[in-house]
């Protein structure tokens, strides 16, 4: 009964049951006020190391249904996997300095290594996502090009009021610290602050055209970035006044972003979408002759770079687009209207707004060559 396709189709539900058993835990250990006891430490192995590390399995596994590098969103998933997975890594690794090594725990550690790859693929996933989801045809307007200029203005100062004035007293605390001490304090303030104006940059941009399938796994990530700010904040002022404990509030808000991340990556197993497209529907380039062929061909192409091979699965159960890998052609039979109207309409199932912009930018292309009447109204 429970072979490994059952588990892997369950992954996501599975995580979400064990770590509601693990907040009941932490909720009992929080109640003791104990701060140093065998619970505090074990607390975190598997909420902190090993569920992000099955998430990020999984997640991998799941970037092949959209052409893994292949495109935007392929590439989002395995980066936000690659995070979740060497966050992971991290909590093990600082769970045995405690648990397991009874030592005083160096600064910076190999933990420190794994957590500074963490930052790294989390930024480097949400910007992937951030093409996705339009953050990049929004940049072009004159709202966009402002954004991207007071965001990271924001950042910088949000962050500095936040982790330097309030959370150190208003010292970067590099007295007594080594180069390398300095260089890992430096990058973790400075992820924060990229992390805050990536989110703020896309979500800003984004959260009017953003919709479809993909809307709540976005914001589920968002949400959880919010969370890893905030602990990120908490854990700077506790080490600060000397009051940091393992299993306190700030961990489980650690706790609970990568978990978030997790749950949004493995949201993103659209059900009903195959993940087996033929190979020489992803690879051939169609030598179509009507302008409404190459329209058709152009709206599939810009999506394919969005979301992978997948475009090709949306684009073959519209009903009038033919596609023979053969002769290397594609054709449209019927209303070119109707079945533009329905393919648009396949992509904007998926990510909302966001992929309706596309098709509409791929359509203007074409404007000219094809006739009024055959283009869609929600093309124009």
């Amino acid at each position: 009964m429970f072979t490994l396709s059952y588990i892997k189709q369950r992954t996501i539900p599975i995580l979400i049951f064990c770590y509601a058993l693990f907040f009941i835990y932490w909720i009992w250990i929080y109640s003791t006020g104990e701060t140093t006891t065998f619970h505090n430490y074990f607390w975190g192995l598997f909420p902190q190391g090993i569920f992000p590390i099955i998430g990020a399995i999984y997640g991998f596994s799941l970037s092949r249904k959209w052409g893994v590098m292949s495109s935007s969103l392929g590439r989002a998933i395995v980066f936000l996997s690659a995070s979740n997975f060497f966050f992971g890594i991290g909590s093990i690794i600082w769970i045995y300095y405690n648990l397991v090594g009874g030592i005083e725990i160096p600064y910076p550690s190999l933990a420190d290594v794994f957590w500074a790859f963490n930052i790294l693929f989390f930024i480097l996933g949400v910007i992937e996502l951030g093409k996705g989801m339009g953050a990049g045809y929004k940049l072009r307007t004159p709202l966009g090009k402002a954004t991207l200029i007071l965001a990271p203005i924001i950042g910088v100062s949000l962050t500095y009021f936040v982790f330097i004035s309030i959370g150190q007293g208003g010292s970067l605390g590099f007295e007594d610290s080594t180069p390398l001490q300095i260089f890992i304090n430096m990058y973790y303030l400075l992820g924060d602050v990229v992390i805050f104006t990536v989110i703020s940059l896309i979500y800003g941009l984004s959260y009017k055209i953003l919709g479809g399938k993909f809307k709540w796994p976005a914001n589920i990530l968002f949400i959880g970035a919010i969370l890893g700010y905030i602990a990120d904040a908490i854990f700077t002022f506790q080490e600060a006044q000397g009051t940091y404990y393992n299993a306190n509030i700030g961990d489980l808000l650690f706790t609970s972003s990568v978990f978030l991340s997790v749950v949004a990556v493995g949201s993103l197993d659209i059900k009903g979408i195959s993940s087996r497209v033929r190979e020489e529907l992803t690879m051939f380039a169609p030598r179509a002759d009507k302008a409404i062929n190459n329209l058709v061909l152009e709206i599939v192409q810009r999506q394919v770079h969005i979301i992978g091979p997948v475009a090709w699965d949306e684009a073959v159960k519209v009903q009038g687009i033919t596609i023979d890998a053969q002769k290397n052609s594609i054709s449209v039979t019927g209303d070119p209207k109707v079945v533009l109207e329905q393919l648009v309409g396949k992509y904007e199932g998926l990510f909302g707004n966001a992929s309706l912009e596309i098709c509409r930018e791929a359509t203007r292309k074409f404007i000219a060559q094809v006739p009024q009447e055959q283009i869609p109204q929600i093309l124009k």
